[in-house]
């Protein structure tokens, strides 16, 4: 029997109905699913972003304001600048004309790649070319100061015991010179006027202010005369712990450059290590030292009261014809000046302290005169040295190398002493209370006592020559792998 195809109108149209049903309950859902993206593509996906770009920004700003801004500043320093008279001589050309950059072409990438150099211009200057003179009173041809601005140096120090080996006259020429040729260049330690002596040399570099002074023991002559004692920065420690607390008032970082000590001697003395405690006790960063010619320890000094400094006690020679090996090794002081400022305040560290050793190089046959690095020298520019003709072979590069390592490892004992901050020196470096009496150092010892003391301390036994007097043979206690540790200094 057939199907019957006969279906009634009203199930027809409950199935249409429920198609439409369906079809439009579809295209709801579609258009809700479309609006539902749409509104999140321009509604709330961007306000979902701008909400974690604000938390971003939050964060960031909150992390920035809790993260210190951090400048640096790279300082070089060296040690005297002191022109003998074959170093004099070198500088004067066939043609008249006086120049002396050449004695600093094998330095000048180490010069010109810090952001301030500092020098120890140790004498004095004069225009006149028939008064030059290179011992024992000194006064440098002018052009020895083009030739150090030339070589990229941009700090000059000057309180130095032959500052006014020539008297005022002198003194004066070398003040003009500077004030006239290099008004910008900050000269220390020696002052046109009283009111120049009362102000503190500051520089700017990565937006840190570094400030200068520069005091001497004493002078081999009278200074500026009666009347003018403004001229020349002498230690008073009245004055220097007024200039030290001017100079922090002004900059973030104090810098003293302090001329002292005995000529000859790597070993610190007593005047040296009273002064170094002093000026870490008024707040200076960084002590650069000079005047022995020769070559001391560096390291760095606090105390439980929260004082921290930086101390290079003598950098030495830096440009001579002096004809000892420790007169001819010298060094350059390199560190890094770091600050960082929070909310308004700052703060300073002295980062990566080294000496790197120096050595003057000179023939006299050749006319060759200037410093190299002692890592740039050669044996066979030892070889050639002049100085061989007057101390041997005891000038070789490993003999360079040695004494350079045994200068640094030695150990400097801080002092608690105060009995020679008020002392004053003569010519021959008598030291004097204010009262007038001689003051004998009995406090001082050389560099041999201190290696000999060490020497018995280790075996228990002393050293002694064939007449039975106690010696100290360097041989025998040196040790050549001895290292130097920065942090065991003080």
């Amino acid at each position: 029997m057939k199907k019957n195809q006969n279906i009634p109108l009203n199930y027809r149209e409950r199935n249409n109905s429920r198609i439409a049903l369906i079809c439009s309950v579809a295209v709801l859902i579609v258009l809700v699913l479309f609006f539902h993206q749409l509104d999140y593509v321009l509604i709330q996906k961007p306000q979902d972003e701008a909400a974690r770009q604000a938390e971003e920004e939050k964060a960031a700003a909150e992390l920035a304001a809790n993260t210190p801004e951090v400048t640096t500043a790279s300082v070089i320093a060296v040690g005297d600048n002191l022109y003998h008279d074959n170093i004099i001589w070198s500088g004067q050309n066939d043609s008249g004309e006086w120049n002396y950059d050449h004695l600093y072409t094998n330095v000048l990438d180490e010069i010109q790649s810090a952001d301030i150099a500092m020098v120890d211009q140790e004498t004095v200057f004069t225009t006149d070319h028939d008064t030059v003179s290179g011992y024992p009173t000194f006064a440098t041809p002018t052009e020895a100061g083009d030739a150090l601005i030339k070589a990229g140096f941009d700090v000059i120090e000057s309180a130095t015991n032959h500052i006014d080996d020539y008297g005022y006259e002198y003194l004066e020429q070398t003040l003009n010179f500077w004030e006239t040729n290099y008004p910008e260049i900050p000269v220390l330690g020696i002052h046109s006027t009283q009111e120049d002596a009362n102000t503190v040399k500051t520089l700017e570099v990565n937006g840190i202010t570094i400030a200068f002074l520069d005091y001497t023991y004493g002078t081999n002559n009278s200074g500026g005369g009666e009347g003018r004692e403004y001229m020349i920065d002498i230690f008073d420690k009245e004055k220097v712990s007024s200039m030290i607390a001017q100079a922090k008032e002004i900059s973030d970082c104090v810098i003293f450059v302090a001329h002292w000590g005995k000529e000859g001697e790597p070993m610190p003395t007593e005047y040296e290590k009273e002064w170094a405690v002093f000026l870490m006790q008024q707040g200076v960063d960084v002590v650069i030292g000079g005047h022995p010619h020769t070559l001391q320890p560096y390291g760095r000094m606090s105390d439980d009261e929260g004082h921290s400094m930086l101390i290079f006690y003598s950098l030495g020679n830096f440009v001579s014809t002096q004809e000892s090996l420790t007169g001819l090794l010298g060094g350059m002081a390199g560190f890094t000046i770091q600050k960082s400022t929070l909310k308004g305040e700052s703060t300073i560290e002295i980062l990566d302290a080294e000496v790197k050793p120096l050595v003057m190089h000179y023939n006299n046959e050749t006319g060759e005169y200037g410093p190299y690095m002692l890592e740039d020298y050669t044996e066979e520019l030892a070889s050639q040295h002049s100085v061989r003709e007057i101390i041997g072979d005891e000038f070789t590069l490993a003999g360079l190398r040695e004494k350079f390592d045994e200068i640094m490892s030695l150990n400097v004992e801080p002092s608690t002493n105060t009995d020679l901050l008020d002392v004053t020196f003569d010519y021959e470096l008598n030291m004097y209370d204010p009262n007038g009496n001689i003051v004998e150092d009995v406090w001082s010892i050389t560099a041999d006592q201190y290696r000999q003391e060490q020497a018995e301390n280790s075996s228990g036994d002393e050293y002694s020559d064939e007449d039975g007097s106690e010696s100290y043979d360097e041989s025998e206690s040196y040790d050549e792998s001895e290292s130097y540790d920065e942090s065991e200094y003080y």
